[in-house]
């Protein structure tokens, strides 16, 4: 609708006035719109429209995620589900596994099921059969990753600006040599964070060693393993450490306090995790917020099923460092 309002030169309230049939349209921009409907192949969802134009409200939306297992994606979807419910609308959810072939499949079985819209946490840039569903009208919210080219909302975190904040951090706790560890930077959210740490790190002059830099896509309990190793072969190591996603953190903690340097190495981590808290020293973290992120993109999702053809939103959010101990262990250069 956007591409037609353009071609014509209206708003895209007068186009969507016009697709609708109502009568309070000048004749000269009716033909206007229907000549830029024409050229650019557009064609309305005629399921999104009943939804508006009757009392009814979609049965259910679809939510394609990376992992469900993961419990950023769960608190996520828990997040849908609060708003969701209050529409009497059910969440079909599942996971992508960072797979695009088979977020493609997803998708195709959620539209199957005539869910009223769909909330994706991107596997990569290609957008398959979603693209197809933005022009047909689908209402679609990006969620975590942004893809290169998109026409919908998006909700996300402050990947970058979250980096930057734990590394200055560090060094205001006196440290200078820090280590970072974080997923494949391929991916949005990893690419983003990595960006933030060496962004942040140039503007306090501090070297960037590579030797101290380590990202791959693991699970948690293999992390463990991939850091203990990495330390082991540093002939010198860093200070402190900052681990960019929740399943790092874990593999990076539980790795310092098998090596006996939980107390002697400083950690931060970006996205909070269970029991974080209750280790010792507590691991002082940027929590993501999944459950409000889950909520703000749900709350976008039925703003535009009511009838919402405003430009497209991009929402970030950000939140405090939570200091729990681990991140304020003292560096060599405290007071300097």
């Amino acid at each position: 609708m956007r591409d037609v309002a353009e071609l014509a030169g209206v708003s895209l309230k007068t186009v969507s006035r016009v697709v609708n049939g109502e009568d309070a349209v000048r004749g000269e921009l009716v033909d206007r719109v229907e000549r830029a409907v024409q050229s650019l192949g557009y064609r309305p969802d005629e399921r999104a429209r009943n939804l508006r134009q009757s009392d009814s409200r979609p049965a259910s939306i679809g939510f394609a995620m990376v992992d469900v297992s993961n419990p950023f994606f769960s608190s996520i979807l828990r997040g849908l589900e609060e708003v969701a419910g209050s529409r009497d609308c059910l969440v079909l959810s599942g996971s992508s596994d960072g797979d695009p072939a088979r977020q493609d499949r997803l998708i195709e079985s959620f539209i199957s099921r005539r869910v009223g819209g769909l909330v994706v946490v991107p596997s990569g840039d290609r957008l398959g059969p979603i693209a197809a569903e933005i022009l047909h009208g689908t209402p679609v919210v990006f969620l975590d990753c942004e893809p290169c080219a998109h026409h919908s909302d998006l909700v996300r975190s402050d990947h970058f600006g979250g980096a930057v904040e734990l590394t200055h951090h560090l060094v205001r706790h006196g440290h200078r040599g820090i280590g970072f560890l974080g997923d494949a930077p391929e991916i949005f959210s990893a690419g983003l964070r990595l960006d933030g740490f060496r962004k942040a790190m140039a503007e306090l002059g501090l070297p960037i060693r590579e030797d101290w830099m380590l990202t791959g896509h693991f699970t948690a309990n293999r992390w463990c393993g991939v850091v203990k190793e990495w330390l082991n072969g540093l002939t010198e190591r860093p200070t402190a450490l900052l681990a960019a996603q929740n399943f790092v953190t874990i593999g990076a903690v539980t790795a310092l306090h098998e090596m006996g340097l939980h107390h002697e190495m400083a950690m931060v981590g970006f996205d909070d995790f269970e029991l974080s808290g209750v280790i010792e020293p507590g691991i002082s973290v940027i929590p993501q917020q999944p459950r409000e992120l889950g909520r703000l993109a749900a709350e976008l999702l039925f703003r535009r099923l009511d009838g919402d053809v405003d430009a497209p939103t991009r929402t970030i959010l950000s939140s405090p460092i939570i200091a729990r101990g681990s991140g304020e262990i003292p560096g060599p250069h405290l007071g300097r």
